[in-house]
């Protein structure tokens, strides 16, 4: 199955719940952005299934969130 933006979305989601994120869009993106050093656009498209990351970001993801990115990208 190849990943999807919104499957990606969901997941990382579901991270920033089981981390304590507040769940309004807005704070979970500024949160991101400094989690991960994006800009808080970048991370909403992120959070709203808009965009998929880089495998370089998806790397740095998975690790902050102690995941493995094959998850986190919906691959498996």
């Amino acid at each position: 199955m190849a990943p999807s933006a919104k499957h990606f979305a969901q997941r990382l989601n579901s991270c920033l719940d089981d981390s304590g994120a507040p769940i309004q869009i807005r704070e979970r993106a500024a949160i991101l952005s400094k989690m991960i050093d994006i800009s808080k656009q970048q991370a909403w498209s992120l959070l709203e299934g808009q965009q998929l990351p880089d495998p370089d970001l998806l790397q740095k993801i998975a690790e902050e969130f102690e995941v493995d990115p094959k998850w986190l990208s919906g691959e498996k």
